[in-house]
Parts: C-alpha cells; sequence; structure tokens
C-alpha cells in the first residue's frame, strides 16, 4: 500500500492489455485510477487532480513528447512516466529535456513501475517541504515584524485603558467598554504570538523523556480546564517502554493543545483517553488521544490541521497547525479521526532503537 491518502493517476495507453496490467498493479498498490486511449481523451481531463501520469509513447492521435508541454504548463508538479515498447535513445532524451521522471519499457516490469512512482512521490515531498520552509521563513521574517510593533501599540492601548478605569467614575457601561477593550487587545496579543509560533522554524533540543511523563505534566497543567469539566484522565500502554528522543518543551506543548482541545469539545464529566502502543511500523510508537466530546464538526477530519481554521469561539486556529509541524520536525505525522463519539488523534513518532545515539542525550 502507497503510505498517503490514495493518488490519482491518469493513464494514456491504447493498448487495452497493457492498460488493464497497469491499472491492476497500481490500485492495488491504493492508487486511484484513470484510464484513456487516446490524447484528445487525456486532454478532457482536469490535470490539476492527478499525481502523476502514465504515458504510452506513440498513441494513435499522437505521441507522448505532443503532451508534455500541455501537462507541464497545467500541472507543473505532476509526475510523469513514459512507457514504450522499444528503446528509443533519441525519444528518451527529448523526453527528459522536456521534464519526464522516467522512461520504462514494455514488457512493463512491475516493481520497476513501484519503484519509479514512489521515488517521484518523494521528490515531490521533499520539494513541496522545501518550499513550504522558504515559505514559512518569508512569512515569519514579516510577522516578527508586524508582531513586534503591534504589540508595541497594543501595550499602549491596554495602559491607556487602565488609566481610564482608575479615572472614569465608575459606570457599568463604561466598565464593560474597558473590558471590552482589554479582551480585544489580549486577543490580538495571542493572535500575534500564534502567528509567530506557526511561521518560526522549529528546531528540536532532542533528551530521552518519557512520554507518559510528558503528557501528565501538560494534563497536570490545565487544572481549572480539568476541574470545569470534571475530566478524568484514562491511560493504556501496549508498549514495554514508552520512552523517546523528543524535545520535552514542543511535546508538552502538542499533548496541551490536543487536551486542551478535548475538554473544550466534552460537556461534563469529560473522558480523555490516551494509549500508546508499538505501531505496525517497527521503528515508531503511535500514541491516540481520544475524548467523549462533540466531535471534529470538519468537512473532512485533515481540515482540522489547516491554518486558521477553528470551530471556537475564541481562538486563532493555528494550534493544530503547530501541531503537526511539532510532530512532522520530530520525522513523526499526526493524523485526525472522527468518531460516532468524539474525536480521535494519532500520533506516531520515531522510538529510541529509530534513532542514532549521537541524537540522544540522557536529562
Amino acid at each position: 500500500m502507497v503510505p498517503g491518502a490514495f493518488p490519482r493517476l491518469l493513464i494514456v495507453e491504447d493498448d487495452t492489455d497493457t492498460q488493464s496490467n497497469l491499472r491492476d498493479i497500481l490500485e492495488l498498490d491504493g492508487y486511484e485510477i484513470e484510464a484513456v486511449s487516446t490524447l484528445e481523451q487525456a486532454r478532457q481531463k482536469d490535470w490539476h487532480d492527478f499525481f502523476a501520469f502514465v504515458l504510452d509513447h506513440r498513441l494513435p492521435d499522437g505521441t507522448a513528447e505532443d503532451l508534455l508541454p500541455e501537462i507541464r504548463d497545467a500541472a507543473p508538479s505532476a509526475g510523469i512516466l513514459i512507457v514504450t515498447g522499444y528503446a528509443d535513445l533519441a525519444g528518451t532524451i527529448t523526453a527528459l529535456r522536456q521534464g519526464v521522471d522516467d522512461y520504462i519499457l514494455k514488457p512493463i516490469d512491475s516493481e520497476a513501475l513501484r519503484a519509479s512512482l514512489i521515488r517521484i512521490r518523494k521528490l515531490r515531498e521533499a520539494r513541496d517541504r522545501l518550499i513550504q520552509s522558504e515559505r514559512l521563513a518569508a512569512i515569519g521574517q514579516m510577522v516578527s515584524g508586524i508582531a513586534h510593533e503591534s504589540r508595541n501599540f497594543l501595550q499602549k492601548i491596554s495602559a491607556a485603558a487602565e488609566s481610564l478605569q482608575s479615572k472614569v467614575s465608575w459606570d457599568a457601561d463604561d466598565a464593560a467598554d474597558l473590558a471590552s477593550i482589554r479582551r480585544g487587545c489580549d486577543g490580538l496579543t495571542r493572535l500575534l504570538n500564534d502567528l509567530r509560533e506557526y511561521a518560526a522554524p522549529i528546531t528540536l533540543d532532542r533528551c530521552r523523556c518519557d512520554l507518559a511523563n510528558v503528557w501528565r505534566s501538560a494534563w497536570k497543567s490545565l487544572a481549572r480546564e480539568r476541574v470545569e469539566k470534571d475530566a478524568t484522565l484514562i491511560e493504556s500502554s501496549n508498549c514495554e517502554s514508552v520512552w523517546a528522543s523528543i524535545d520535552h518543551f514542543r511535546m508538552d506543548q502538542v499533548f496541551r493543545n490536543l487536551f486542551e482541545n478535548a475538554l473544550a469539545a466534552c460537556s461534563r464529566p469529560a473522558r480523555i483517553t490516551v494509549c500508546c502502543e508499538k505501531s505496525s511500523a517497527s521503528d515508531m510508537l503511535r500514541i491516540t488521544v481520544s475524548d467523549n466530546g462533540s466531535g471534529l464538526k470538519a468537512p473532512q477530519p485533515s481540515t482540522v490541521f489547516e491554518p486558521f481554521f477553528t470551530t471556537k469561539t475564541q481562538g486563532t486556529g493555528l494550534g493544530l497547525s503547530i501541531v503537526r509541524r511539532i510532530i512532522e520536525a520530530h520525522g513523526g505525522t499526526i493524523t485526525a479521526r472522527d468518531q460516532s463519539k468524539g474525536a480521535t488523534f494519532e500520533l506516531e513518532i520515531p522510538n529510541l532503537a529509530a534513532l542514532n545515539s549521537e541524537q540522544i542525550v540522557d536529562h
């Protein structure tokens, strides 16, 4: 199974046996396939929808080279593989110059095809991460400057509100207006801090930590919220050890954010469950955080990780975006699932055995 969420592929192949063979191989690996037989049929598809294109070199109404400039213009990030029944060095060179990722001879070797698509996907993901990092770096520089100047103004507004509160005669409407000003200042300050946190590069100070102690510390820090919701933390572990090489502060931030969201979604009595177990990937630990709340209330579970998505009346919608960046910085993943009652967040991070000893510092 290809990791991730069912990438779509377009096969352009006029030989029905080859088309069927390609479909069988790639659907078995979890790809979603569309297949056509001519260039004209391919042109009628929305190319933005496809992760990659598998093109027969010679087709009834032209060659793959005829389609390459159009694909590169409409879907510049898509992968392109050309399959052909004969070796054509000149054609291969031309195709590679036009941005083709690989050139595969018929009869098709299924393992070579799979390896080529995995390589394309990894290259695309690495490029996307680089682009995202560059964007965040630029945003971070801009946000830091805006945040610094804005905080100065907000501090002046807040100080003026405090001064007015001590000077005006006690009037309920005046007091309410001043309180509203103070809340507005606090809200803008929180937004600026979250923006700066979201855009800033994440650097890790790894140490050997017991994950259970980290989530217990995060839970303890939410004493007021826990009391209000009559909340109980239920722990379950199927691991001999829940030790990992992590940034303690950052992972505390992850669990605190997940617990805060869970408590906000739950009515009394709140029940939050944390479970740790070995992942099917032997070098990973899987931690799930579940609640008995109202669910995610999102069109898709992945939507909750998008910047500024929130269902709260107060909040910036950046918390879970920051959480995902922290987990990914640790070499892990986080996914969300909406249950019949409540929501579950599943984290996977490398265990100690998956890391070099140079990355581990005992604290």
